[in-house]
């Protein structure tokens, strides 16, 4: 959970006289989601040693402040238990902003880039005003700018609140919307796999991976189980080998496009003049439409989209209403563009427009998004080979009798095991 975003200004203070600098981080506007800190007491949160680690690592390189630099750091605190997803900003004049988002060690902060950087983008705007105002003293306009800044930053929080909040279909879209993840179903759907052989791979990918933050959302929708092996002792060097924890996977999923039912039956009941257009439209995209066919591209775009609180509390609203185009219902948070959201649904065939007979443009939900659970049968034949495989150049992908027997009575053990949504 997010513990709250710090904004600072650094300043050198040096002195006229001697020359000497007294370096600090001045607060700008400091918000907190957690209450056991406020602007006055925070040191349990972040040191001083850690923002001036966290400034650092911004500014490694740097040897001009005359110019305009802005760039992210994610990273582990040091003194604190937390980890920081922070941004950093310069000026052309040189003054330099720090923008600090905090969260625990096993927040997936990767899941909010994207609104820090819509945060960063907007507080650009801000800081450079913040800085006009300072140089030309002009107080009222300082104050004025300091409750937008707060504003910003109490918004981004409740944004990153809300999507913390996800649902079943929302952890299948983090599998989609993750090329590690993608790799670990990869991996799994040939066979059972150490955690420490999927680690290393994905590691290949992204060094700085949590694996066990990677595989939450299988474990939340029932998809793998872990279980420790054994192992077996080599008979000629006494090494025991292929013993660990390892991931199976019991159960495999898809997105799937379904029909709106709810939209259709609400239709039906008050013969509302769209259904016969609606319909078509429903049936010419089914017609086409298999989803063990659908470009993996297109699942991934749409696991983004779902993403993104105000793009999936408009699709749950859309589920059983229908809306004309000059009256979409304000759900959209402020620095929402309607138009390209809306957009963006209709390019995926989410939504679909339908004008009137008076040629008035409604929106509908043209296709509902449900994952499809599937038991793994496909996995019994490469379970078998895997344990089978006796060729040097395939060894590497060789399971022991032991993986193989748990593989197996898992898969029995898990076969009438249901994941509703």
């Amino acid at each position: 959970m997010i513990q709250g975003i710090l904004t600072f200004q650094f300043k050198l203070n040096q002195n006229e006289k001697t020359g000497e600098i007294n370096p600090e981080f001045s607060p700008i506007q400091l918000v907190f989601a957690n209450n056991k800190f406020d602007e006055n007491n925070f040191a349990g949160l972040i040191m001083e040693n850690d923002i001036f680690g966290n400034f650092y690592q911004h500014t490694v390189g740097i040897f001009s402040t005359k110019y305009g630099f802005n760039n992210y750091y994610t990273g582990r605190l040091k003194e604190t238990p937390y980890q920081v997803y922070s941004y950093f900003k310069q000026l052309t004049d040189g003054t330099q902003y720090l923008t600090i988002s905090l969260f625990e060690l096993d927040d997936e902060i990767e899941l909010f880039e994207d609104l820090i950087k819509d945060m960063a983008g907007r507080l650009d705007t801000i800081y450079d005003k913040l800085t006009k105002a300072a140089n030309t003293k002009q107080l009222d306009l300082i104050s004025n700018v300091n409750i937008r800044l707060k504003n910003e930053l109490k918004y981004t929080i409740f944004q990153v609140e809300r999507l913390s909040k996800l649902d079943k279909l929302q952890k299948v879209s983090l599998i989609y919307n993750s090329n590690e993840r993608l790799k670990i179903l990869e991996i799994l759907r040939e066979r059972p796999a150490a955690k420490s052989e999927i680690k290393s791979v994905v590691e290949q990918m992204k060094p700085t991976v949590n694996i066990d933050i990677l595989l939450r959302p299988f474990l939340e929708l029932n998809l793998i189980r872990r279980d420790w092996i054994k192992g077996e002792k080599d008979k000629k060097t006494g090494v025991i080998t292929n013993q660990g924890e390892y991931i199976f996977l019991v159960k495999d999923i898809i997105f799937a496009r379904v029909p709106n039912e709810n939209l259709l039956k609400h239709f039906k009941e008050t013969s509302n003049e769209l259904l016969p257009l609606y319909r078509q439209k429903s049936v010419d995209y089914f017609a086409e439409y298999d989803p063990y066919d659908e470009p993996l591209e297109n699942t991934q775009r749409l696991a983004s989209i779902l993403l993104n609180p105000d793009v999936y509390d408009f699709f749950v609203l859309m589920r059983s209403n229908h809306y004309p185009l000059d009256k979409i219902p304000k759900i959209f948070s402020e620095f929402a563009v309607t138009e390209i959201l809306l957009d963006n649904l209709k390019k995926l065939n989410v939504i679909t427009e339908i004008k009137d007979e008076n040629k008035r443009s409604w929106i509908c939900l043209l296709t509902d998004i449900k994952p499809l659970t599937i038991f793994p049968e496909y996995l019994l034949p490469k379970i078998r080979e895997a344990f089978r495989r006796e060729e040097e150049d395939e060894k590497e992908g060789k399971i022991t009798y032991e993986i193989a027997k748990k593989a197996l009575n898992l898969l029995e053990i898990s076969y009438p095991e249901k994941v509703t949504f």
